[in-house]
């Protein structure tokens, strides 16, 4: 073999086996996302019997059923900190920060949630007979049974599509909180590297300044059929489309924290797209949503890295716009199309200006009625 065909072969299985390696990476930390669920998950178990411990519990849940730190749960119980239970959840949930990629300081991650049949109470099990479930890996539309924890660490079986009829402890991630700060992290990340232009305002004659945008009046999800163990739904919108001065992909990410349950209208008046950045006056949407195992640099990566490689050398043509958004699904990984990161719906080429009422996603899977705003100074 010559040595030009020797040093080809060379690099491209160094590239293979790197390659091999990031996407193992990549497998071993969304596992220790629900490893870490999962061992704090029986950590919790074994302490119920603990005197004070199903009080704390219910002292927490009481004032926010829908989920409550579990730092908060031990404080509760430990006020000093003085036990292992205590310090080992501590630990664990900063190893959770990391596997999410975000910094090491910031808000506790572990949550603990509690599943109540209608009609009945938290108290109404008693302490010692309270199972601790966690929320299995892989994509929940394909879930069939949860695993739960009894005090004395026994596994038990729970249907993942019929709900129990006796409450049931839940651990996992606070993925509010987790998207609220990672998407920051996303947004400073594509800033950084030039695919985040800074706000332009419009300038009239007369010196006065104003800003187009696109509100999201009213907003409405298909029925998905998610399990009875997930908590709301966190969604997050990337905003993407040509930049004005430059042939390269503009992108922004933001937050829909109402947008708890599909099925259901919400009319939050949330302003989408911020027009002042996008060359030709028009703009992708695509929806996702975060079930709690992203890792936002893993994100960050996605949409930099990986949709600049999806995209190529590229005139700044208006067909291009519908591309960055086809190259954006196109670097994320599959396995975010699954349990980690759904991706929900994509609405393509959005005009400035233009009013949409009941516009459906080229998913068909949510709804969306937009109008144009302008704020003048």
């Amino acid at each position: 073999m010559k040595p030009q065909g020797l040093f080809r072969c060379c690099v491209t299985a160094l590239l293979l086996a790197s390659a091999t390696a990031v996407a193992q990476t990549a497998r071993i930390e969304r596992a220790d996302v629900q490893a870490i669920t999962d061992a704090s998950a029986r950590d919790v178990a074994a302490l119920i019997a603990q005197p004070g411990f199903a009080t704390a519990v219910t002292g927490a849940l009481a004032a926010r059923p829908d989920g409550v730190p579990l730092a908060r749960v031990m404080a509760r119980f430990d006020p000093q900190a003085r036990t292992q239970a205590t310090r080992t959840l501590a630990a664990q949930d900063r190893q959770l920060r990391q596997r999410k990629g975000l910094p090491a300081a910031g808000a506790e991650l572990l949550q603990l949630r509690a599943y109540v049949p209608a009609g009945a109470r938290l108290t109404d099990v008693p302490a010692a007979q309270l199972w601790v479930a966690v929320l299995p890996r892989g994509d929940d539309r394909h879930w069939t049974t949860l695993t739960a924890y009894d005090l004395q660490g026994r596994r038990h079986t729970l249907d993942a599509r019929t709900a129990p009829a006796f409450p049931v402890l839940i651990v996992d991630v606070d993925t509010r909180t987790a998207v609220e700060e990672g998407m920051a992290l996303v947004n400073a990340g594509l800033q950084a590297r030039g695919l985040q232009s800074p706000e332009r305002i419009r300038l009239a004659a007369n010196g006065s300044a104003s800003l187009d945008l696109t509100g999201l009046d009213r907003i409405r999800l298909a029925d998905d059929q998610e399990p009875w163990a997930l908590g709301g739904a966190e969604v997050f919108a990337v905003v993407s489309g040509l930049q004005i001065g430059a042939a390269e992909p503009e992108m922004a990410t933001l937050t829909l924290p109402y947008l708890d349950h599909d099925n259901t209208d919400y009319t939050p008046g949330q302003p989408l797209v911020m027009w002042g950045n996008y060359r030709f006056d028009a703009a992708n949407v695509q929806l996702f949503e975060d079930d709690g195992d992203t890792n936002y640099q893993d994100l960050l990566v996605a949409l930099t890295d990986g949709v600049k490689a999806a995209l190529g050398a590229f005139a700044p043509e208006y067909a291009v716009i519908a591309d960055i958004a086809g190259a954006i699904l196109k670097a994320m990984p599959t396995t975010w199309f699954a349990n980690d990161t759904d991706y929900l719906d994509s609405f393509y080429l959005l005009q400035r200006g233009q009013a949409y009422t009941d516009r459906m996603g080229a998913a068909n899977n949510a709804k969306v009625t937009l109008t144009p705003v302008t704020l003048t100074e």
